[in-house]
């Protein structure tokens, strides 16, 4: 009821403001160069409608230092093609070995001569621009591919503070698109490719462990 006696001279004020607006000049062809340009401008793409009434990102990390040693992932990747140059690339990144090997197993099946479509090159599908980025040229020698590869890798886990559904499907999606949905982008190939990679990483680690405790597998929740 306070607010009642302030509505007569708020609508004049408002009715003034409008007619203001309306008398005054406007440029006669605006055009979309006009507008601001911001990273957060973007016209709504089919895919937005499904991420705005998704659900908060799920988070899936890394397993505890606990979980497997190192040297019982190495001595689970001697028997994985390329499997030691896998532990020593993922080494040098700080990035878990077994997770590579789970990555390299969903794009390339270990096929280090892999060229995809899109240019994607070697065990970890690699892209050239990528590896511009890292100074590397060669990105069929197996080598170079899982250097750049798990440095690129261990720099999405770093971006999305451990998150790993988030850092995978930035693998495969790019980061961009992670972003812009805010988690998993509702691309089929992108949530298969996640559900693939830590289903594979989970069970690594339970195998490399298995000579110990059991490590429970991992949830895709929480």
């Amino acid at each position: 009821m306070k607010h009642r006696r302030f509505r007569l001279p708020f609508t004049v004020l408002s009715t003034i403001f409008f007619l203001a607006l309306a008398l005054r000049p406007v440029p006669s062809d605006p055009a979309f160069t006009d507008l601001p340009q911001t990273r957060s401008f973007h016209f709504i793409l089919p895919g937005d409608p499904i991420a705005a009434t998704a659900a908060a990102p799920r988070r899936f990390e890394l397993f505890p230092s606990g979980g497997t040693t190192a040297e019982e992932r190495r001595r689970f990747l001697r028997d994985f093609p390329f499997g030691s140059a896998m532990a020593r690339a993922a080494e040098r990144h700080h990035v878990d070995s077994l997770l590579v090997a789970a990555i390299v197993e969903t794009e390339s099946g270990f096929s280090p001569g892999l060229v995809s479509p899109q240019g994607a090159m070697g065990l970890m599908q690699v892209l050239p621009s990528t590896g511009e980025d890292y100074g590397a040229q060669n990105l069929l020698d197996p080598h170079v591919n899982l250097d750049v590869g798990s440095r690129y890798l261990g720099e999405l886990i770093t971006d999305f503070r451990g998150n790993l559904e988030l850092a995978v499907a930035a693998y495969n999606a790019g980061p961009g698109a992670v972003e812009r949905y805010g988690g998993v982008p509702p691309y089929r190939e992108t949530q298969d490719y996640v559900k693939r990679v830590l289903a594979l990483y989970g069970r690594h680690h339970r195998t490399a462990g298995a000579e110990r405790d059991p490590v429970a597998p991992p949830t895709l929740g929480g």
